[in-house]
């Protein structure tokens, strides 16, 4: 690949040539580039497989997030709950998938912008949909039900902000609260939480599906039934 071995040939131009040659390189072009690099250079051999294994696990776990679908199973005909994308099990091959998120995946999703249950509670509050009455109890429940993505944090449950502008506890059919459940949220809040942040090939401009509330949410509604059905659009 000529972008890729121009990355990793010593003496090839500037630092800013180098740089923009990154750039231009996809999440896979650029993993396979910096570990060939690494076993390249002796200083660097002996880590270079934990790295190739760290970024695999990664490229699965944070794939596209629209093009590269976790599975989950569809509603039975026969009304079965154990099936039902919106509470049930996922199906085994999404275990799969989810049993590889590497602890270096799950810091890329806490360095989502976030806050505390106190501070989300307050935030919801001043909404104005959220009672003042235990907020945090409240929040805890919402997270269970798969409305809500709570985060286990270093010593704390937290948030991410960019699902509480929009989500309002009141409505049934709550975009916010819709889409999470379709990711399956209350089981797999790091796989939702990815969903929602990473910038996807189906969106005009790799937009990320959180750049649509607001904006679009007939959008983000098919976008999240696709993927959660399994759909490679």
């Amino acid at each position: 690949m000529a972008v890729q071995n121009r990355v990793i040939t010593p003496g090839t131009g500037s630092a800013a040539r180098v740089d923009r040659a990154l750039r231009e390189l996809d999440d896979h072009q650029f993993a396979d580039a910096v570990v060939k690099e690494l076993r390249r250079r002796g200083a660097y051999s002996g880590v270079a497989a934990q790295i190739d294994r760290a970024l695999r696990a990664g490229r699965i776990a944070l794939g596209d997030p629209i093009s590269d679908p976790v599975r989950v199973p569809g509603r039975a005909a026969t009304g079965d709950r154990t099936r039902d994308p919106l509470r049930g099990p996922a199906s085994a091959a999404a275990m799969s998938r989810r049993a590889t998120i590497s602890r270096a995946t799950r810091s890329v999703v806490l360095q989502l912008p976030h806050v505390c249950s106190t501070e989300a509670g307050d935030i919801l509050t001043r909404r104005g949909v959220l009672p003042a009455s235990a907020p945090a109890d409240s929040l805890r429940t919402f997270a269970r039900e798969g409305r809500l993505i709570a985060l286990r944090g270093d010593r704390r449950w937290v948030y991410p902000v960019f699902q509480l502008a929009h989500f309002d506890p009141r409505r049934p059919d709550n975009i916010v609260a819709v889409v999470n459940r379709l990711l399956d949220a209350g089981h797999h809040p790091d796989l939702a939480a990815a969903w929602w942040a990473t910038p996807s090939h189906g969106l005009v401009g790799r937009r990320s599906p959180m750049n649509l509330l607001g904006e679009d949410h007939a959008a983000l509604r098919d976008l999240a039934a696709a993927y959660a059905a399994g759909s490679p659009e």
